[in-house]
């Protein structure tokens, strides 16, 4: 029988470390004007041992980080996305019947902090504050989902 964690949150592989520079320059993502606001997208995957194989609309490097989870098949099944402020929040109804609400709580120019709250038909499922390397990937995974999990990476883009 096979054990599965409710309410997992597993961080994945952010962002590469950035290059050096010569002379101590910043790199040109580095330099952009700040903005008040981040671009916030959420996939949702299906992880199941039913399917073999990923779905080639996830990204290369998504579709790498999520071939560490034990699951012989992966499948994107909606994806969301919103520009939000700091405090701000949206909300979208996911896969089996749940909703999931993401907050920009703050941001910084190295990181946002992102609240993730799930609540299914039985109440809240999830509720976490992660600290999200800017213009990089955290996966939330956990909620149970058709013989498998759903797997929720969120990027975040400034």
């Amino acid at each position: 029988m096979r054990a599965l964690f409710l309410g997992l949150i597993l961080a994945v592989a952010a962002v590469s470390p950035s290059p050096a520079f010569a002379g101590g320059e910043k790199p040109a993502s580095a330099k952009r004007p700040a903005s008040s606001r981040a671009h916030i997208e959420v996939n949702v995957v299906h992880g199941t041992d039913d399917e073999v194989g990923m779905d080639p609309s996830l990204s290369k490097s998504l579709a790498g980080q999520l071939r560490s989870f034990r699951y012989k098949g992966y499948r994107l099944l909606e994806s969301h996305s919103a520009d939000l402020a700091p405090g701000a929040d949206a909300a979208f109804a996911i896969a089996g019947g749940r909703t999931l609400t993401v907050t920009l709580v703050d941001k910084d120019g190295d990181h946002a902090r992102v609240r993730v709250e799930i609540v299914g038909k039985k109440g809240k499922l999830i509720d976490t504050t992660v600290k999200i390397n800017r213009d990089g990937t955290f996966i939330v995974g956990g909620p149970q989902y058709k013989g498998g999990v759903l797997f929720l990476p969120l990027k975040v883009s400034y």
